[in-house]
């Protein structure tokens, strides 16, 4: 009888059905290098394509080799020496991090991408100088709270420089995830409020990459059914005409101001898509989006979408025809309403 009454404690933690909830996890750092968004299926795909000569590898090549003005060099150098081992490249991308011209505030998760993917070609004061860089934005107030590009910038950076700040990274991991994700965001869902714009989606699934290779946690979950959704809403949030560029076309997200498209932002929106692709492929909807995504027409061609291209497109992927879409799409979270003929 002992015995029994020893075990039962044991039996009842065992079933306990409370769920573990994001307060709870453990948001220190174990991963090794690389850690942000270049995971080994990913890394070895972008190498795959680079054997190949494919297309994207070929016109992304060309304008590292050419030595083209980037809109973000950090980011495209460091790339390059990942999937080439070109030490040139990430000598440059080093470089460009520890100049002026990279501006902390504005660049750190540029600084971030550089710091975790360059480190074979960095000296130790070049990474002192670098981690110093980082750091002091680190340390600086948190940034307001629907600036999701800068938050996720910050999850990012805390992620790269781990092993240097294991406990304030900690603490930066928790606020972002527990502070401003779930206690901000999520809610702002849930309540049917806007709470991601839509130009700053890109940053968002940055952050999901990031969070779930180094922490195994899906950020998507407490909002499952808004997300699971959000491929076909982005697919549906697009005009009808297409837009003619001189490098390519482009699909043109819908807009809430004067004036013509904007470019940036029709990149950006495609980099979005592809980074949806790649966290959940699995799903109809990522399905749905990738039929979208795979028109070589659309393949884009400039300096600053044919980073985006290489990075997160994979060919291989099998997609769905778009068209298979109802033709009127309803968000009940967000109220979105989009119809066409």
């Amino acid at each position: 009888m002992l015995f029994r009454l020893l075990l039962l404690p044991v039996a009842l933690a065992a079933l306990d059905p409370t769920p573990q909830t994001l307060a709870d996890e453990d948001y220190h750092i174990y991963t090794d290098a690389p850690r942000l968004l270049l995971n080994k299926q990913r890394l070895r795909l972008l190498k795959r394509e680079r054997e190949r000569q494919s297309m994207r590898w070929q016109q992304f090549d060309a304008l590292i080799s050419g030595g083209a003005a980037l809109p973000e060099p950090g980011f495209a150098s460091a790339l390059h020496y990942q999937v080439a081992g070109d030490a040139a490249s990430g000598r440059k991308a080093v470089d460009w991090a520890l100049s002026d011209a990279a501006d902390p505030q504005r660049d750190l998760r540029q600084l971030a991408l550089v710091f975790d993917w360059c480190a074979p070609v960095t000296n130790k004061a070049q990474a002192d100088r670098l981690f110093a860089k980082i750091e002091r934005v680190l340390s600086a107030a948190e940034p307001a709270v629907n600036e999701v590009a800068r938050h996720s910038a910050r999850a990012l950076a805390a992620i790269a420089v781990a092993d240097r700040l294991p406990d304030h990274a900690e603490h930066i991991l928790r606020a972002e995830i527990v502070g401003w994700w779930d206690g901000g965001v999520v809610k702002r869902i849930a309540n049917g409020e806007p709470a991601i714009p839509r130009e700053q989606l890109y940053s968002l699934y940055e952050m999901f990459h990031a969070v779930r290779d180094n922490l195994k946690i899906d950020l998507r979950e407490p909002d499952g059914a808004y997300f699971k959704s959000l491929p076909v809403d982005h697919i549906a949030s697009h005009y009808p005409s297409p837009l003619e560029a001189p490098e390519n076309e482009y699909r043109v997200p819908i807009y809430f101001r004067d004036g013509e498209p904007d470019l940036t932002e029709a990149a950006m929106s495609r980099a979005a898509e592809m980074a949806m692709v790649a966290f959940d492929d699995n799903a109809l909807e990522s399905q749905f989006l990738q039929g979208w995504l795979m028109q070589d027409r659309f393949l884009m061609k400039g300096g600053l979408g044919a980073v985006y291209e290489f990075f997160w497109a994979n060919p291989y992927q099998p997609g769905l025809s778009y068209f298979h879409i109802p033709l009127v799409f309803h968000e009940a979270s967000t109220g979105h309403v989009f119809a066409r003929t």
